[in-house]
């Protein structure tokens, strides 16, 4: 009871002789959302404190009972003296202390039984629930072991884990168990964890492949390691002044994060990419974590300043095409990703609904039935707080009601279609049935995380891809000189003999071939495009985007294309491009995952279970180029970028646009002009739907009637102002709509 006394009293003597935590040149934007002065001087202070322990001790012993008896019987039944214990199957060392993977490169975590950190957070948390001191000193000892394990994959050039976990798990649970220990104790399980967080700087020693975590990326890997140092160590008298930089340095980094996350979510709630396999996995604890701790450690609820995670549950219902009962969800394909079949696990997507009811129920309470319904649609078997990353999670997420999620009936409605500003998504929906029909449109990005040149393309879904992103992310060439490229999305390309490949970033072990390939005709630029227009009703949404500055301007004058999507099942689209020289051929791209045929009179029928009919009615006379089929599905650039797998890559890569169809003017000119009618159908027996175009000095009409006997009139201006006249007149006669769409954005469509 002494030593106790005695160490809190230094804590406040600490306190009183720091007058302020930082210089003025550190007044920065963390500073606006730290009060670090208010920084808990007890512990523990990361994701709980004392005054949270009533309470999660309560759901220990109530809502989460069973799952209390089963961590506590895993906690028992790990050894007492926390032992070193490597899995030799997986790998082996040579003489000169290299490691030789046998099957498949791990993170160096995995080469344990025991990483030590994991083990540590669930013996820590147990003591904090019983108070048995049995758990206490399993805690420290598998604090040792995380210790023991940083060091010997540091020593042999791995890295540890892949998000930070290990490392977060073992300083939460010093921070839980450091009241309890001497000086000398909290110095021999502290330091060597400070240590390596600050050689696994991105300025530290260590030199191997690690992910080093900045504020417009994941919110993990080593920078943000920082902050939960700084957590577990400021004012614990072992190494004070490293901590205060850390926790300083990584409350900055987080503050940067949350505001880069504000603003590019833009109140749709896209989380940091496009890329879903990166923002509904791993991407959503960066915020959380943050949320957790300023609670815990500051006693601050910043949940009203940074409301990207409130808006997450919309990000995701629009781009889950469908959910399957194996756990699996279906997406787009859109940005850096792989397209073995565009379906991804939804692992963490029940937690992170979870995150967001806890942080947000209070004040948004009329928003977390659409929550809750959504955690409802997800399969039974995903239905679970993940506890493999962060076993203590269940516990703390203390506003999180489980029996709403059984027994909700909200209907959810996150309105007519999904806009990103800054990444330029546009997501769309005829409904969310098997066979309803799905697009997205790329307008005007101005982030480039994850994105590729794929300005002003689109992707059309029913049944199955009917247009789609071309080749895939991957470990070989094809990576970089293929799939980002604009040869690979339905876009537009102008060619240009011998234009530099724009830059992609390339993948681990890449090797210069010393060869030079050049640009097939796309983009060189992914954020210089502008979002001209966006206007929706319950019968159409009509979006347009000025590309051409994603162009060179050694080529491009003008690139713009007007989407508009006929609900349930039309989409009309009509560009104007103008390159410098008429010798610099201009090509409408559009990719097919099976081979298209040509049904005469400029259509073409593709069919992947559901079918997509293609009408060209701008050029009059269009010049075709089909391109594809064995040994030129991903022909651009002087040659033929094959996916890896050999003679059977086709069984692995299952959604990469085997086929395009390359439309162009018959004769080289300056300014080209393309409109396409595209219907998808369930049926491949569908036929076209009757359209016909009218042409005056300032204005290119098409005249379409649908399959319910709706008659539309789209006027496009030829030249000058971009613009669109809209008139809808349904079966009966009554004019629906009949209205100019100028050249704004609206903000009202998801209501």
């Amino acid at each position: 009871m002494l030593k106790k006394i005695i160490y809190c009293t230094a804590l406040m003597l600490y306190a009183l002789l720091v007058s302020s935590f930082g210089s003025a040149a550190d007044k920065n934007r963390s500073q606006e959302v730290i009060p670090w002065a208010d920084i808990r001087k007890d512990h523990p202070r990361i994701f709980l404190n004392r005054d949270m322990l009533p309470e999660i001790r309560s759901r220990a012993q109530g809502v989460l009972a069973q799952d209390f008896a089963r961590l506590k019987k895993e906690v028992d039944a790990l050894p007492l003296d926390a032992p070193v214990i490597l899995d030799h199957s997986l790998f082996s060392e040579t003489k000169d202390g290299k490691i030789k993977f046998k099957k498949q490169s791990v993170h160096g975590n995995k080469l344990f039984k025991y990483n030590g950190g994991e083990e540590a957070v669930k013996a820590a948390l147990v003591y904090l629930i019983t108070g048995e001191r049995v758990y206490l000193e399993k805690a420290v000892n598998y604090i040792r072991l995380a210790n023991y394990v940083f060091q010997w994959t540091a020593q042999r050039g791995l890295w540890v884990d892949s998000i930070g976990q290990v490392r977060i798990n073992a300083l939460t649970a010093y921070d839980w168990v450091c009241s309890e220990l001497d000086t000398a104790q909290r110095k021999e399980l502290l330091m060597p964890m400070l240590d390596y967080i600050a050689k696994s700087q991105p300025d530290g020693e260590y030199t191997f492949r690690r992910s080093k975590g900045g504020p417009q990326s994941g919110g993990y890997g080593e920078r943000p390691l920082e902050w939960f140092a700084g957590l577990a160590g400021y004012g614990d008298g072992v190494d004070d002044a490293r901590a205060e930089g850390m926790l300083k340095r990584g409350g900055k980094l987080y503050t940067d994060m949350m505001n880069y996350r504000e603003n590019i979510s833009a109140g749709s709630g896209l989380l940091a990419a496009s890329t879903v396999t990166y923002s509904f996995s791993t991407y959503p604890y960066g915020t959380f974590h943050f949320l957790h701790t300023l609670h815990s450690a500051f006693n601050q609820d910043v949940t009203g300043r940074w409301k990207q995670m409130l808006d997450y549950p919309n990000w995701f219902d629009w781009a889950a095409l469908k959910l399957y009962p194996d756990g699996d969800m279906l997406f787009h394909g859109i940005g850096d990703i792989f397209h073995t079949d565009n379906r991804a696990r939804t692992t963490y997507m029940y937690t992170h609904m979870a995150q967001v009811i806890h942080f947000y129920s209070d004040k948004y309470p009329k928003r977390m039935d659409a929550v809750y319904a959504l955690q409802n649609r997800l399969p039974d078997n995903q239905k679970k707080i993940q506890v493999s990353l962060y076993p203590f999670l269940p516990y703390i997420l203390t506003k999180f009601n489980l029996d709403k999620v059984v027994n909700t009936t909200a209907h959810i409605d996150y309105g007519r279609y999904f806009y990103n500003s800054s990444f330029g998504l546009l997501l769309m929906r005829s409904g969310k049935g098997d066979d309803d029909t799905y697009a997205s449109f790329r307008f005007g990005a101005r982030q480039i995380n994850h994105q590729q040149y794929d300005d002003l393309s689109f992707i059309i879904y029913k049944k199955n891809f009917l247009a789609l992103d071309g080749g895939s992310r991957t470990e070989t060439y094809h990576h970089h000189n293929f799939a980002p490229q604009s040869v690979a999305h339905n876009t537009i390309l102008i060619h240009e003999p011998q234009e530099a490949m724009p830059h992609f970033w390339k993948a681990w072990g890449y090797k210069p071939d010393g060869k030079t390939y050049y640009n097939h005709g796309g983009q060189y630029k992914k954020d210089r495009g502008v979002a001209l227009a966006l206007h929706s009703t319950d019968d159409f949404i009509y979006a347009a985007g000025d590309g051409t500055k994603n162009y060179s301007e050694v080529k491009s004058k003008e690139v713009v294309r007007q989407f508009v999507y006929l609900k349930p099942n039309l989409f009309v689209i009509y560009d104007r491009v103008t390159s410098v020289r008429k010798d610099q051929k201009k090509e409408f791209l559009i990719r097919f995952q099976e081979e298209p045929v040509l049904l005469g009179n400029n259509q073409w029928k593709a069919t992947h279970d559901g079918t997509l009919l293609v009408s060209t009615l701008l050029p009059r006379s269009p010049s075709y180029n089909l391109v594809g089929g064995p040994g030129r599905e991903f022909e651009a650039s002087g040659q033929n970028w094959e996916l890896p797998g050999g003679a059977n890559w086709a069984d692995q890569f299952k959604t990469t646009g085997k086929w395009r169809l390359e439309i162009s003017d018959s004769e080289e000119q300056v300014n080209s002009t393309f409109l396409n009618v595209l219907q998808a159908a369930a049926s491949s027996t569908a036929t076209p739907v009757n359209k016909e175009l009218r042409q005056t000095a300032q204005h290119d009409i098409v005249t379409i009637v649908d399959e319910a006997g709706n008659k539309w009139e789209l006027s496009f201006n030829k030249k000058e102002e971009i613009g669109l006249h809209i008139r809808i007149e349904d079966k009966n006669g009554r004019i629906k709509h009949d209205k100019y769409l100028d050249n704004t954005i609206e903000t009202n469509g998801r209501k």
